[in-house]
């Protein structure tokens, strides 16, 4: 369990600090001005709903893990009795 949380927690820092350098790297000043509003709306509601998603996997997840410790926690008393 221990190796699953260290991958995770390797995998979203890794996916933070790709999405921030991204967006830091499109923020340049010298770009030329071209004006991006075909493709703004289309990229928003693929992140929004990526994002979505990705939230109810992640608490899907994180209900699953709950209730394995939860059981093993209450095996553990149980089995003290």
């Amino acid at each position: 369990m221990k190796r699953f949380f260290l991958k995770f927690n390797s995998l979203v820092t890794v996916t933070v600090f790709s999405v921030i350098f991204g967006i830091s790297s499109f923020a340049a000043g010298d770009t030329p001005d071209i004006p991006l509003t075909p493709t703004i709306t289309p990229l928003r509601i693929f992140f929004a709903v990526l994002v979505i998603i990705l939230f109810v996997v992640s608490e899907i997840l994180f209900e699953k893990i709950r209730e394995k410790r939860v059981e093993k926690r209450n095996g553990s008393y149980e089995k003290d009795k």
